[in-house]
């Protein structure tokens, strides 16, 4: 900043007439210096801010900013002699050249289209189906078989016989105590066993004091298997540890649904046919 300031020469003219004091001419002088002073700083603060905003507004732009500062400053003098003042002002035009750069931004926008082509593959499967028909024949060979019944004569004695049912000769009886040496004789009686004695003798021994003896009797062989047909065997009677220690022939005829025993007397007494 420039200030120029003109002062006016005092002029003094010598006469009769003197100021009253020094002192005083002095604190005039002091007081139009100070005024001056204020008004020039207060210039130059105006100006300084309009340089502040100008140089804000034009921030982050190129510009070109050539400033002739102005200067208005009125300077009063004062003649106490005189009783007159006077006011010398010089006026300063102030240039302002701005430049103001416009920054354009251009923004392209492209659109992209995108175009999906879906193909669709139909597979079409045929199925074929063979259907074998088996045809499966069935041979049934029927085989006839004549079966010839020959009627079987059985013999006198599936006829003719003594039926015993004393439940004291079963197996599981053991109370009495008797003997078959008297009973049957020498040459013997055919019987035929039935419920609650039982129907047949069993094959293996009892063992001692059952079938209501001390010593029972059971028959040592195979039954008969044919009807009508007639086996021979050993009847044995367990005693002192000897499973066959006496014995006796008897005859057994199969009678196709039972079967009946030829019995002779025993060799001793307490000895008895047993019967299951």
């Amino acid at each position: 900043m420039k200030i120029n300031v003109q002062q006016s020469d005092w002029l003094y003219q010598e006469s009769d007439k003197k100021l009253p004091s020094s002192n005083r001419a002095a604190g005039e002088l002091w007081k139009s210096c100070l005024i001056g002073l204020i008004i020039g700083v207060l210039s130059a603060g105006l100006v300084l801010a309009v340089i502040t905003v100008v140089f804000i507004q034009v921030k982050y732009k190129s510009s070109v900013l050539r400033v002739l500062y102005p200067s208005n400053v009125a300077v009063l003098f004062s003649d106490s002699q005189n009783g007159k003042t006077t006011a010398t002002t010089t006026t300063s035009t102030t240039s302002t050249t701005t430049t103001s750069t416009t920054s354009t931004t251009t923004t392209s926008t492209t659109s992209t289209t995108t175009t999906t082509t879906t193909t669709t593959t139909t597979t079409t499967t045929t199925t074929t189906t063979t259907t074998t028909s088996t045809t499966s024949t069935t041979t049934t060979s029927t085989t006839t078989t004549s079966t010839t019944t020959t009627a079987v004569v059985l013999p006198a004695q599936c006829s003719s016989y003594t039926t015993i049912t004393d439940s004291t000769r079963n197996i599981g009886y053991s109370s009495s105590f008797v003997c078959d040496s008297g009973v049957y004789g020498s040459s013997g009686v055919w019987v035929r066993f039935l419920s609650p004695a039982g129907t047949s003798i069993p094959t293996a021994t009892p063992g001692i004091s059952l079938c209501g003896t001390n010593a029972p009797g059971w028959y040592n062989g195979p039954y008969p298997s044919t009807a009508g047909s007639t086996t021979t065997g050993t009847v044995c009677y367990d005693w002192a540890g000897n499973t066959c220690n006496w014995s006796n022939s008897i005859q057994i005829t199969y009678c196709s649904t039972f079967y009946v025993f030829l019995l002779i007397n025993s060799p001793v007494c307490n000895l008895r046919y047993c019967t299951v």
